[in-house]
């Protein structure tokens, strides 16, 4: 049977704190599939791939995952692939606070080590950077240029960098209003932020931007406290040939 009981069907009202509300949305056992299938997958999945993977209707699947989104377990993206009509949307898990915060200090724990290197310590960050887009961005080509800023746009978002994507005077960029490692960005921003503009070429390059078209991509830290910019080098109006 595909459609919820009334068991499934929501979040007690009494499962007011973030605890209660994750107890609360895991009590279900199609629920605990969906997020076990997020967290094996690695990467970004949509409905029908979910609805699949755990045998229930795509209409009962998205059901769940937005109890799963309420209760801050899975995020939810739309996926900017330059096609027509409504994006798809993608869902991924949201790692536990615990893990976030370990993430947090191995991250500064290893910037602060790479600050220690004056000599190579931002090269090295940034050539981190690019092999971190390889791991997130398969190669393509035949995009146009608004449809590689759109991928990298995208890529930045699955990240939980919260981009915006605008177009500027003389080509576009993408505002960040939403560092995950901004704590650590703000101690060590020549390390931080170095890897942060060689994910932002590498996804450029993975994009199809050529390599040294990539490489003019720049980052500017905290124009304002919490958002900085990212300023791609493609052209405002070349269409796809």
């Amino acid at each position: 049977m595909d459609e919820p009981t009334a068991a499934e069907g929501s979040i007690p009202a009494d499962a007011d704190s973030a605890a209660g509300a994750r107890h609360a949305a895991l009590a279900v056992l199609s629920r605990r599939r969906m997020l076990e299938t997020l967290q094996a997958a690695g990467e970004p999945l949509d409905v029908a791939h979910l609805a699949a993977a755990v045998g229930l209707h795509v209409t009962t699947a998205r059901f769940h995952l937005d109890l799963l989104e309420r209760a801050g377990l899975v995020s939810r993206s739309a996926e900017h692939a330059g096609r027509p009509g409504r994006p798809r949307q993608l869902y991924t898990a949201v790692p536990s606070p615990d893990a976030r915060e370990g993430h947090r200090q191995l991250a500064g724990v290893l910037a602060a080590a790479l600050a220690g290197d004056a000599v190579g310590g931002s090269s090295r960050a940034e050539q981190a950077g690019q092999q971190w887009a390889d791991t997130q961005l398969p190669a393509v080509r035949g995009l146009s240029d608004g449809e590689a800023g759109a991928r990298v746009a995208g890529l930045f978002d699955r990240l939980g960098f919260a981009p915006r994507l605008v177009a500027t005077e003389h080509g576009s960029s993408v505002e960040l209003g939403a560092c995950p490692f901004r704590d650590v960005a703000r101690a060590h921003p020549e390390v931080v932020c170095s890897v942060h503009l060689g994910l932002l070429r590498g996804a450029l390059r993975r994009s199809g931007i050529p390599a040294r078209q990539a490489q003019q991509a720049g980052l500017r830290p905290f124009v304002e406290p919490e958002l900085c910019v990212a300023d791609l080098p493609i052209p405002r109006q070349r269409q796809r040939p």
